[in-house]
């Protein structure tokens, strides 16, 4: 049973223009440092498991965010997008409660990788904004976000970011054995939505001899909600023309967003393995499935011919809908020493069927349809010349397509066959005060998509800026290179000998995507008609940063400022026309400058209070769903720290304000600023056997209207409005 502890002032990533400061941006807050008597208080060196030398976020040139323990809990939302969105630097792309992926850098899409574990989450989320992550964020024990080098382990494209949801779903046995099972169970309750959660977890151990065991861990959770409702919305604070006051008045009651709600979103994993004195062997099997409503979709505003008005009201409530469901195998190993040379080595690998279907007036209107597998090896050599080193072999292949409610005469991407594999290599070494780490990777893409006998005509007209025909559907091969640089220092200021200067600059590329590619047709779901471009070239990067951190003391506090170069950057471009009412949207290239900063610090006044504070901002002109600046402000008291009290109340709040963003594309609206207040209250103790908290948590204190500008329908679905949610924990 875990004893009561609070986590460290929260890190997180980095970096901001110092422009930022004075202009705008959020709060964010997170656990206290666990309380030191004297008051020498330091980071716990957490090991970011996604990291090849299972390093802590303070011997890492490159800045990375973790969320763990009271701080994951704070912020554990339905999606992935929305757990992360208060960190510095990542904001989340909602499209509704159950889709949220993460913003990173005012990057997202194939240039974010997100891992289950250290391997793809094998789903279609990087594929379309309206796709769910499917990472269970409910058993997950803690989450990573890798920037800089490391982040070539897992694809050159993943320039943007690595985001790792770590559940443990093959259990190591690497933290001790347990010769109890153990047990955690979580249950919340959120007013906006009358959404209900419920998490349980269960592990253990039996010992097989002396040295040798069999770990399990079994992990589910439910979730499911309403429609959430909605702040009073500007937009209907003033009467529309021709509108009259009773209309005036139901409009400006509408209280819920429709087809926000969840019917259902079920995850199961059941992992084992045999755990030995030099390392681990295991599997687990994962099934997830889920039914969610798109909102921003719910159109028929004109009555169709015979209708009558009671078909119209039914019409009117429906919605694109999505119905998932993806089933996966895992497997894991590790064995330290097993030759000369070699002082350990990693495999892992994970199996996929993945499938999904958009439901639109009660009809499937595209099915997407996603098989195949993604493994990893990886192998620490002993130290050459005072330099450790690993080397990896990444590999996957899988068949990704979408079809139309015609069949295959109506493919919006065609069946194609995907095949990757890299090579990469990581070097770290201390020369004198500096710590050095390097990285390259070389990497071959290649899609092999069925040739269609026709393609629709809007693909090829005059409205597109190039034209599709059938015999651009041909293969296409890709072969990337990647290299990396960084730096960490340590330094003193004012006789304080804990800060320390990084610096990174990566080269990296990105193949297309296969949407991107070979996109052609209507996407029911977004409401868009899409156009792919066979003849996109590979993305270059070349990222700087540069940054500052201090990681123990009462004061801790970390500063980046970057700039990313992207040359030949592929977007989807708003045409300002449509096709058949969708809206048309084409994938294009143009070089692209990212520049941007985060800050995030943290001050302990006393034992068992800490204050907070943040603030990000990117500018990437003329592109489109560029986050807007933030800053924030953040408090946390402890009972359990200021007086050594045997139970711990802990009362914490944040305050984040968004700023106005008008720096937008080309047929791209500007969004309103707002302010985020949110106030909790968290109760902890211990009984005989036993462990229990309960959360009392208020967000959206204001009842603001919150349209995220990185959302591709935040004009049709503002956030929710003001939520209490109410958590009950429990370990035996």
């Amino acid at each position: 049973m875990k004893k009561l502890s609070y986590s460290s002032k929260p890190m997180g990533t980095v970096s901001t223009l110092i422009s930022v400061l004075a202009m705008s941006q959020a709060p964010l807050v997170a656990s206290a440092n666990e309380a030191e008597s004297d008051k020498n208080v330091q980071l716990e060196n957490v090991v970011i498991s996604a990291h090849s030398f299972d390093q802590g976020q303070d011997e890492m040139a490159q800045p990375a965010t973790l969320l763990t323990d009271e701080a994951l809990d704070r912020q554990r939302a339905s999606n992935l997008g929305e757990t992360l969105s208060a960190q510095p630097g990542i904001n989340n792309s909602s499209y509704g409660s159950a889709v949220g992926r993460p913003v990173v850098r005012g990057m997202s899409g194939a240039r974010v990788k997100v891992l289950q574990d250290g391997i793809d989450s094998l789903d279609a989320s990087s594929i379309s904004p309206d796709h769910g992550v499917n990472a269970d964020t409910f058993s997950a024990t803690k989450i990573e976000v890798l920037r800089g080098p490391a982040t070539l382990m897992y694809g050159s494209g993943a320039f943007g970011g690595v985001v790792n949801v770590v559940d443990e779903r093959v259990p190591t046995g690497r933290s001790g054995s347990q010769s109890e099972a153990e047990t955690a169970l979580r249950l919340q309750y959120d007013s906006v939505n009358q959404g209900k959660t419920l998490g349980i977890n269960n592990s253990g151990s039996v010992s097989l001899s002396q040295t040798d065991e069999v770990h399990w861990r079994l992990s589910g959770s439910h979730f499911r909600s309403d429609e959430y409702e909605l702040p009073e919305l500007a937009e209907h604070e003033e009467h529309e023309e021709g509108e009259t006051e009773e209309e005036h008045e139901e409009h400006a009651s509408e209280a819920k967003l429709a087809n926000s709600d969840v019917s259902f979103n079920n995850n199961l994993t059941l992992g084992m393995s045999y755990v030995f004195p030099s390392g681990y062997a295991g599997i687990a099997v994962s099934e997830s499935k889920s039914e969610y409503g798109l909102p921003g979709h719910v159109h028929h505003e004109e009555h169709t011919e015979g209708e009558t008005e009671e078909e119209h009201e039914q019409h009117e409530s429906d919605g694109a809908r999505i119905e998932m469901r993806q089933q996966r195998i895992d497997l894991d190993s590790r064995f330290d020493r097993p030759m000369a040379g070699i002082e350990a080595a990693k495999f892992r690998i994970g199996f996929n069927n993945y499938r999904h279907d958009e439901i639109e007036d009660g009809a499937v209107g595209t099915k997407f349809r996603r098989n195949g597998y993604e493994g990893r090896s990886e192998f620490l050599l002993s130290p050459m010349a005072n330099i450790s080193q690993v080397v990896g072999l990444q590999f996957g292949q899988d068949t990704f397509k979408a079809v139309g409610e015609g069949g295959a005469s109506e493919s919006t991407v065609p069946k194609t066959d995907s095949t990757n594999l890299g090579l990469f290599w990581l070097g770290k070494t201390q020369l004198d005060n500096w710590g050095l780490e390097l990285g390259a990777r070389l990497e071959q893409t290649q899609l092999s998509p069925d040739q269609p006998e026709s393609i629709h005509a809007d693909c090829s007209s005059s409205t597109s800026n190039f034209g599709l025909s059938v015999d651009q559907y041909q293969d296409k091969d890709f072969n990337t290179h990647s290299l990396s640089f960084g730096v960490v220092r340590d330094f003193a200021i004012s006789n304080a000998d804990d800060w320390q200067l990084t610096a990174a600059v990566t080269s990296a590329q990105r193949a297309p995507s296969t949407q991107e590619l070979f996109s052609c047709g209507a996407h029911a779901a977004t409401q868009t008609f899409d156009v792919g471009n066979p003849d996109l070239e590979a993305e270059q990067a070349l990222n700087f940063e540069v940054g500052i951190r201090k990681t123990q003391g009462d004061l801790t506090t970390a500063l980046n400022i970057y700039q990313n170069q992207i040359s030949d950057f592929i977007y989807a471009q708003n045409s300002g026309t449509e096709v058949d009412e969708f809206g048309l949207y084409q994938y294009v290239q143009q070089d692209a400058t990212f520049v941007g900063g985060e800050l995030n610090l943290a001050y302990q006044v006393v034992n068992g209070m800490t204050l907070t504070a943040m603030a990000d901002r990117v500018r990437a002109d003329d592109l489109p769903r560029i986050p807007a600046d933030r800053i924030g402000l953040g408090f946390e008291l402890s009972t359990l720290a200021m007086f050594s009290m045997p139970t711990d109340l802990i009362l914490y709040g944040q305050w984040q304000q968004v700023q106005k963003q008008d720096q937008v594309a080309e047929n791209e609206e500007v969004s309103l600023g707002y302010d985020l207040v949110s106030m909790g209250l968290s109760y902890q103790a211990l009984l005989a056997k036993s462990e229990y908290r309960i959360d009392l948590k208020a967000n959206n204190l204001l009842d603001e209207e919150v349209r995220q500008h990185t959302s591709f329908v935040k004009e049709q679905a503002p956030q929710p409005g003001r939520n209490v949610s109410l958590g009950l924990a429990i370990n035996f």
